[in-house]
């Protein structure tokens, strides 16, 4: 739950207590949070077990790997939701970069590194064609480097946007002169594991997020998708 105090509480996005607080152009809104019966899918599974492994982690560090990370809390910034500037704390510092890390098949990290360039990451197009089963996506990349991909469900035409409603659905390493994301059978038997079959006539919206080696991410690149 993320919210922005003022005289009064001028802004809030996320869930507390069974509710989920949003925005939008008609205004804040509030609404009953409907949990899923059986939350035991592979996508959630995993996650459960990454944060088993960084708070296992976290508890065997010494106190000088430990330290590391207060020191580094001032070197790592973010913006929020909202376009705040934040810190994390040593802890979620740890996990926030580790997280990544292994996102792309690195190792946790025990000492905090230092900040890192981040690679080349702007979505120019994204094509799904159903008669191939193919999703491609085409932008600006560093050259066969890991991307992870995102994409929104199928939305309905008359939808004006996701409202960053996006989800992870695959790793997938940029071409030989960065022009695209490789194996566009992969992104689409993906896309296809996470939401089901893209719908035809529907708003579909695909992109992608950078991470470097020390688990700094980019931000999102991200276009809406056309059928061919």
């Amino acid at each position: 739950m993320l919210i922005k105090w003022g005289s009064i509480v001028v802004k809030g996005s996320g869930k507390l207590g069974g509710h989920v607080f949003s925005g939008g152009p008609g205004g804040a809104s509030v609404h009953t949070l409907a949990r899923a019966r059986n939350p035991q899918t592979k996508y959630q599974m995993a996650i459960r077990a990454r944060f088993t492994l960084l708070s296992q982690g976290w508890r065997d560090l010494t106190e000088i790997q430990r330290q590391s990370w207060y020191d580094a809390e001032s070197s790592f910034s973010r913006t929020n939701r909202f376009g705040d500037t934040v810190f994390l704390s040593g802890k979620n510092l740890y996990n926030a970069l580790n997280a990544q890390r292994l996102l792309i098949g690195l190792p946790i990290e025990v000492i905090a590194p230092l900040p890192g360039k981040l690679p080349m990451n702007r979505v120019t197009g994204s094509l799904i064609i159903l008669s191939q089963n193919k999703i491609f996506l085409f932008g600006e990349f560093e050259a066969l480097t890991d991307y992870m991909v995102v994409a929104t469900t199928s939305l309905s035409a008359g939808s004006k946007g996701f409202d960053g409603e996006n989800r992870i659905i695959r790793v997938g390493k940029s071409s030989t002169f960065g022009e695209g994301i490789q194996d566009s059978q992969a992104t689409y038997n993906a896309y296809v594991d996470k939401f089901g079959t893209p719908v035809m006539d529907t708003r579909i919206f695909l992109g992608t997020y950078a991470i470097n080696s020390v688990g700094q991410r980019s931000t999102i690149s991200m276009v809406e998708a056309e059928f061919g």
